[in-house]
C-alpha cells in the first residue's frame, strides 16, 4: 500500500458510509411507498437533492484520485484535511436525509425545515473545495468550467437559504444537478486521465 492508498483508505470509509446512509435511506422511503409504515411523500426537489448527494459524493471519491498524480506532501495536517472535507460531505448526506427518513412524511416541508444547514454546510464544503482543488493545482481552480461551479453553488445556497419557494428551490435542484453532471463528465470522465 502506497501513500495515497494508505490516506484514501479512511476517507473511503467516510463517504462509504455517507453513500451508504442516503441510499439506506431512499430504500427506507421506496419501502414506506409500497405502503409498508408510516406514509410519505417524495417531492422531485429532494429526490434530485438526494441525487445530487450521491453523485458528488462519487464525484468527490473519484476527483481525490488526482492527488495521486501530483506533488502532495503527505502530512498530517494534509490528511486531517481531507478527513474533515470528507466528513463535511458525510455531515451534508446526514442533515439532508435522516436516518431510514424517521420523522419525515413531506420530503418538501423537511428540506425546507433544515434548508439553512443544508445549503450551509454546502456552501462550507464547497469553500474547503477550493482548497482541495488548489492542492491539484491552481490551472484547475482558475478553469472556467471549476470557476462557473463555485459561482452556481454560491448563488444555490444563498438563495437556497433565504427563499422557501418550491419552483424557486426546483430550478435550484435542477441547476445544481446539471452543473454537477457536467462538469464531472468534462472534467474528470476518465480517471486519471487529467
Amino acid at each position: 500500500m502506497d501513500q495515497f492508498e494508505y490516506v484514501m483508505a479512511l476517507i473511503s470509509v467516510i463517504v462509504g458510509l455517507a453513500l451508504t446512509h442516503v441510499l439506506s435511506a431512499f430504500g427506507a422511503a421506496i419501502h414506506r411507498l409500497r405502503g409498508h409504515g408510516p406514509p410519505i411523500k417524495l417531492e422531485p426537489i429532494y429526490l434530485l437533492w438526494m441525487s445530487w448527494t450521491v453523485l458528488v459524493l462519487a464525484s468527490f471519491w473519484w476527483w481525490e484520485f488526482k492527488l495521486q498524480q501530483t506533488e502532495v506532501t503527505w502530512t498530517l495536517s494534509t490528511y486531517f484535511f481531507l478527513i474533515i472535507y470528507s466528513i463535511s460531505y458525510f455531515l451534508i448526506a446526514v442533515i439532508l436525509v435522516p436516518e431510514r427518513m424517521e420523522g419525515v412524511s413531506d420530503s418538501f416541508v423537511y428540506l425546507m425545515s433544515v434548508r439553512r444547514w443544508f445549503f450551509g454546510l454546502v456552501l462550507a464544503n464547497q469553500t474547503i473545495d477550493v482548497y482541495d482543488t488548489s492542492l491539484k493545482g491552481w490551472d484547475w481552480v482558475m478553469q472556467p468550467s471549476y470557476v462557473f461551479q463555485c459561482l452556481t453553488y454560491l448563488v444555490v445556497c444563498i438563495v437556497g437559504m433565504l427563499v422557501a419557494n418550491r419552483r424557486v428551490h426546483l430550478a435550484l435542484a435542477v441547476a445544481t444537478v446539471a452543473v454537477q453532471v457536467t462538469y464531472a463528465l468534462i472534467e474528470m470522465n476518465a480517471l486519471g486521465s487529467w
